[in-house]
């Protein structure tokens, strides 16, 4: 389990700090994204050293601004590239690199920068903190955690329970009252 978790935080800070070194060629016009033919941009990004990660699951193109490799020849042809053929240079495809190229333009600035370097330290520091602690402590950890949900539901329970019989008591008292007060009223 420790082990999941670590390698599932250190792909995260590779992306992380993958996004923030895009983020900022493309502010500072070092990376150009848009006009582009995709062939060119995936050579570049392997060239920058951006790290290719594919998608988990099931493989989608992203829908990027700008970054259609059509030409109005192509188009007279017929000829149209969709989104399921895939840009192939040097063993790199399109998909690699969507966690880059997918990211959407109001995430092009500086503050997104200083957001993602937050986050990145966040996730540095719970990578340290989880490094150092025994697989042991992890899984006493989730039992406390489960214990105390579990305690919340009993708690629920019980609650549910009291009210319960609360009602049955009341609703007893209510009709037992109306008839006394019948059966008396009647004598």
């Amino acid at each position: 389990m420790q082990k999941y978790i670590l390698a599932n935080l250190e792909r995260l800070l590779l992306i992380l700090d993958n996004k923030v070194r895009f983020i900022l060629g493309v502010v500072s016009g070092e990376i150009i994204v848009s006009n582009r033919k995709r062939a060119e941009l995936l050579i570049e990004l392997k060239q920058k050293g951006f790290t290719p990660i594919p998608k988990k699951g099931k493989y989608a193109e992203p829908q990027v601004a700008g970054a259609n490799d059509d030409n109005s020849e192509d188009q007279e042809d017929g000829v149209q590239e969709t989104a399921s053929k895939s840009v192939n240079v040097e063993g790199a495809t399109w998909g690699d690199y969507e966690y880059l190229l997918s990211l959407p333009i109001g995430t092009l600035t500086l503050e997104s920068v200083q957001k993602l370097l937050d986050e990145k330290a966040d996730k540095e520091n719970e990578f340290e903190i989880l490094m150092g602690t025994p697989s042991k402590s992890l899984w006493l950890k989730d039992l406390d955690e489960l214990e105390k949900k579990l305690d919340v539901r009993d708690n629920y329970l019980f609650c549910l329970v009291v009210f319960k019989i609360m009602n049955v008591c009341i609703i007893t008292f209510f009709y037992s009252y109306i008839y006394f007060t019948c059966v008396s009223g009647a004598r």
